[in-house]
């Protein structure tokens, strides 16, 4: 047998025997430690599941849009970008928070205002030190340098990417005065079909989110929003809502302390179901900062079923996944892993826990049978051969945080409980402490004038 595969062989029984990823278990127990006593429940997948996220800031803290929701300081566009080792800096740190393959946002202001090589090189160090990034961007250099996004994936392995496209984009190319969010549609067009030719040439996985700033303006369009990212749910997989909040130089009224505007939004969103979605699938962190629903959207036939992972108030749901994340799958993430590599680890994880062998085939029937009414239709299609397809999408709010809630007992409690962070002078530090407060203003005024210390060609 060629040494090849005889080294392939190994590498695949290594990972039956030990499906866990070395520093992973570390890395969720550090979270869980951390994490206040009163949230630490069955349902929470905070230092269960994942470890929580992180952010870079300053690698380029300029944005070229004057979006009218921002969570950027005054000071901003004043700051040169950050030499790249010091962007390794913060990346060293984040992955010694969050272990193996954190998802890590490549975040500042606008970072893909950096030449694509720049960019690409610091892609591939997060690859080089396994850290899942995802690049956050407004994407309208995409649409000026289509082989931009290309090269970010050919070149610096970019695997995931989430664009922000909203009416508040002040400065996005085509918006136009008076326009509504089902009138910019054709944008969101243009980034669908973007991504789908990108995956086509590259041969590439690349996963697709979309943010959306909610306000009081656009909230009523928030389900015409909805049904386009079901209609799309093959480009986007995931849609990131966020609430205003009185942060940076936002200038718009903020949502997040009014809880009637919380529900009227979750409501909005649920308008793509026949019921209220289920906006607590996971407990991540403190209930009161994210809002999470799971779904898959089913098309068959000329239908189309949104199909949650765990109903509200759907016991048997709420049973299997708490067995099955509390179980020998507790911490599993395919982020990083090859098809190869994480097949094996499932079915190391799969031994270490037979039961999955007959639970999770007896709930896909219990499942089917609870969508009796559409299911037979879709097997029909199915069986002679129709056009049929089933994709993942996932709907999160994040409620942010403006300054005067930071002091208040809640949150405080929520600041406890944070589950996005960022690495700023030896400590991670919650993404909320980072935007209502001074802290991001002073840490540009500081990297301003130490950039003008130092010679031009070290700052750039």
């Amino acid at each position: 047998m060629p040494a090849r595969l005889i080294r392939g062989a190994r590498r695949l029984t290594s990972w039956i025997r030990d499906p866990e990823l070395p520093g992973r278990a570390e890395a969720n127990q550090r979270a869980w430690e951390r994490l206040p006593a009163k949230w630490r429940v069955p349902e929470q997948v905070f230092g269960r599941q994942q470890p929580g996220c992180a952010a870079t800031y300053h690698v380029v803290e300029r944005c070229n849009f004057s979006c009218s929701a921002c969570y950027l300081a005054n000071t901003a566009n004043s700051v040169p970008p950050l030499p790249f080792e010091e962007v390794k800096e913060q990346l060293d740190a984040i992955r010694a928070f969050l272990g193996p393959w954190g998802n890590t946002q490549i975040t500042a202001g606008e970072v893909t205002l950096l030449p694509v090589e720049d960019l690409c090189r610091i892609l591939r160090y997060c690859q080089e030190i396994q850290l899942s990034a995802m690049v956050m961007t407004h994407g309208d250099t995409f649409r000026q340098d289509p082989t931009y996004l290309e090269r970010l994936v050919v070149e610096g392995g970019l695997e995931k990417v989430a664009i922000h496209i909203d009416t508040t984009q002040h400065g996005r190319q085509g918006l136009q005065r008076g326009d509504r969010e089902p009138d910019i549609h054709w944008i969101r067009e243009e980034f669908a079909e973007l991504i789908r030719e990108t995956r086509r040439k590259t041969g590439r996985p690349l996963a697709a989110a979309h943010t959306f700033t909610v306000t009081e303006e656009n909230l009523s369009d928030v389900p015409e929003v909805m049904r386009w990212m079901v209609d799309n749910a093959d480009a986007f997989r995931m849609i990131s809502f966020q609430p205003t909040a009185a942060v940076g130089r936002t200038r718009v009224e903020a949502l997040t302390s009014q809880s009637e505007n919380r529900q009227l939004l979750w409501n909005h969103i649920s308008s793509v179901s026949e019921g209220l979605l289920n906006s607590q699938t996971l407990l991540f962190g403190h209930p009161d900062c994210n809002d999470t629903s799971l779904s898959f959207v089913v098309k068959f036939g000329g239908e189309t079923r949104v199909v949650e992972v765990t109903r509200e108030d759907a016991k048997i749901d709420r049973l299997f996944f708490d067995r099955l994340f509390g179980g020998s799958f507790a911490g599993f993430s395919p982020d990083g892993m090859g098809i190869a590599e994480a097949s094996a680890r499932i079915l190391g994880r799969v031994l270490r826990g037979p039961r999955y062998l007959w639970e999770a085939p007896a709930y896909c029937f219990y499942r089917a049978f609870t969508e009796r009414e559409w299911f037979p239709r879709f097997l029909g299609t199915v069986a002679h051969g129709g056009g049929w397809s089933v994709r993942p999408l996932a709907v999160i709010v994040h409620h942010f945080m403006s300054n005067e809630e930071l002091e208040t007992p809640l949150g405080k409690e929520r600041l406890e409980a944070c589950v996005f962070r960022l690495p700023v002078e030896g400590r991670m530090v919650s993404m909320c402490e980072m935007n209502a407060t001074d802290l991001r203003a002073d840490l540009n005024v500081a990297a301003r004038e130490r950039s003008q210390s130092l010679p031009l060609a070290s700052v750039t």
